[in-house]
């Protein structure tokens, strides 16, 4: 069995998971604005845990957005920089996908709208089902007004999930899981299968999922270095 590394810094958490001959070890912290400061010494400590140093790693998985601009930058600064030192391939994991994987976890439903705050009066959105103990994506995911959003719940019958619920213009509709948000934890099986599926690819291939047009990814050579550990 594989061993992999999970990261996600795309919400006001900062959280890494490894998993290591079919154990998970998992630490999550609630860190706005300090994943910058906390992301590697957390991923020493998750290694530390499971007795891995990150040469052992067979692979690295990220949480790629959409999400905070900043924390999805770190996030994906932080593996590129270390898939590139140690030569390991990498997968993106959709941040809504994982909010809609924890809903899955805690409920029964067959189909759950992810829904997170985007900020500057809007939301991400992504509809998935599940399939069998993974969330899958039923369309392609959004960011607009949550006006927009609830227009787009039409005819759907599931759950909604996420941090975008807490908004006002929500407040009529369950917000049950509110209060779910990307975990790498939650991303892990997720993961697994894109492993055993063969989907990892180079890290120079990633690519972070902003939704907005107006926010350009730069390449690890481009932006201040966050690696100078490795």
């Amino acid at each position: 069995m594989a061993s992999l590394l999970v990261i996600d810094a795309s919400s006001s958490l900062c959280s890494v998971a490894v998993w290591h001959e079919e154990k998970l070890f998992a630490l999550t912290e609630e860190q706005p604005r300090r994943h910058a400061q906390r992301l590697l010494p957390m991923i020493d400590e998750a290694l530390s845990d499971c007795g891995l140093t990150a040469a052992q790693l067979d692979g690295i998985a990220y949480g790629c957005g959409p999400g905070s601009f900043t924390g999805i930058r770190i996030a994906a600064s932080v593996t590129q920089g270390i898939a590139l030192a140690l030569d390991l391939p990498v997968k993106g994991i959709s941040s809504l996908q994982a909010v809609a994987q924890a809903a899955f976890s805690a409920s029964s439903a067959n189909e759950v709208m992810a829904i997170m705050d985007a900020h500057m009066g809007e939301v991400f959105w992504g509809h998935f089902q599940r399939d069998g103990k993974l969330s899958r994506a039923l369309a392609a995911e959004q960011v607009g007004s949550p006006d927009a959003c609830i227009s787009d719940m039409t005819n759907f019958n599931g759950i909604l999930a996420g941090d975008g619920l807490q908004l006002p213009v929500f407040a009529e509709l369950d917000a049950e899981l509110a209060m779910l948000r990307p975990e790498a934890r939650m991303m892990v099986p997720l993961v697994i299968d894109a492993w055993d599926k063969g989907l990892f690819t180079d890290a120079e291939n990633q690519q972070p999922v902003y939704l907005r047009n107006s926010v350009a990814w730069k390449k690890l050579d481009e932006q201040p270095s966050l690696l100078k550990r490795i």
